[in-house]
């Protein structure tokens, strides 16, 4: 991150294969990923979710159960986690066309471990950013809550009271100034008690 902090992530990787996940698995031991879990099957995976969130889940196609794209979409569609596919070149087009419009990423085999943990990152960096954006749509979302609520606060001071505007907006700053209050609290407590 540009701050200089680098948040750790966890990671979920879905293979069958064994070779597949320890190669992966070392790639990622580089303390940038707080865990990296493995599961074996599509099933393992779901039960897994249940009890755990990641920030990215990667699919080595095919599973011992299923072939991994439902999977995929269902991660995609039910949790707050980036899913990387990595699929056979014959049939990676194919699946890529499928869940592309999902956000999921697909790599065609055969992938290097360096290529999957550059993707991994990739998809880290993407959801960070995303959660500091919804951060500050969150903030934005409560600043205009606020000027909702004082707005209504000094109208109801207006027409109670007899208050000019600039009156009224000045007795909301000064009422929160005085208790050490947001101007928010000060219209709240306004509005009730008036």
């Amino acid at each position: 991150m540009a701050d200089g902090s680098v948040r750790q992530h966890d990671i979920l990787i879905v293979s069958s294969n064994e070779k597949f996940s320890d190669s992966v698995t070392r790639a990622l031991s580089d303390g940038r990923y707080r865990d990296v879990d493995v599961r074996k099957s599509a099933s393992a995976a779901r039960r897994e979710l249940l009890e755990k969130s990641y920030d990215v889940a990667m699919i080595n196609m095919p599973l011992s159960d299923e072939p991994g794209v439902d999977l995929a979409i269902d991660i995609a569609s039910t949790y707050p986690t980036g899913v990387l596919i990595i699929a056979s070149s014959e049939i990676s087009e194919d699946v890529a066309e499928k869940v592309t419009d999902d956000g999921i990423i697909v790599i065609a085999k055969p992938a290097s471990a360096r290529i999957v943990k550059r993707a991994v990152r990739v998809l880290c960096a993407l959801l960070d950013k995303l959660k500091k954006s919804e951060k500050k749509v969150l903030t934005l979302e409560e600043k205009m809550e606020e000027i909702r609520i004082v707005n209504r606060a000094k109208w109801k001071l207006i027409d109670e009271k007899k208050m000019g505007e600039d009156e009224a907006h000045r007795y909301i700053g000064k009422l929160a100034m005085d208790k050490c209050i947001s101007k928010g609290d000060a219209a709240r407590e306004i509005l009730g008690g008036i």
